[in-house]
């Protein structure tokens, strides 16, 4: 919980920074109390499998890769040294807050594919995919790897 307010409070003041930044949407906001917002924020550059999204880690093993990907996450910002550093980059058409996420110097969308746990998105991180891929690291060392997530979503619209 700490993380979680700690993270709300720098992107607030890296918000700040910015010059006419504003959401033409509420739906990026959730309402926490009275005196309390918290934004959804997406880490630009990287797409990881959505919640459900299943993948065979092993024959006769399957599992929910995108709550592995949560998970890995969640032990990088947990585990890495250094201040988290959020930096607004831009709204996507979600009107989430695009964002860089760096936990001292690293970049953690960047590690995430680096690691095998996320997919680079368009082109950002293309070539650390290709290595992660060539290494089997992640999810990619998997029986079936989960397939990309934006086609496990149009699959999967209801």
């Amino acid at each position: 919980m700490k993380l979680f307010i700690f993270s709300l409070f720098i992107s607030f003041s890296a918000l700040a920074n910015i010059d006419n930044f504003s959401l033409s949407s509420d739906r990026s906001l959730y309402i926490v109390d009275g005196d309390s917002i918290s934004l959804q924020m997406r880490i630009a550059g990287i797409d990881t499998p959505e919640i459900k999204q299943n993948c065979r880690q092993y024959s006769g093993r399957i599992i929910d890769c995108g709550q592995l990907s949560k998970r890995y996450l969640k032990r990088l910002l947990k585990s890495l040294p250094g201040k988290l550093s959020i930096q607004p980059i831009g709204v996507d058409h979600y009107q989430r807050i695009l964002a860089r996420v760096y936990k001292g110097d690293i970049n953690v969308g960047k590690l995430m594919v680096e690691s095998g746990m996320a997919f680079s998105y368009k082109n950002t991180y293309k070539q650390a995919e290709k290595d992660a891929k060539a290494e089997k690291l992640g999810f990619w060392g998997f029986d079936t790897p989960p397939i990309e997530p934006y086609k496990w979503r149009k699959l999967n619209r209801h």
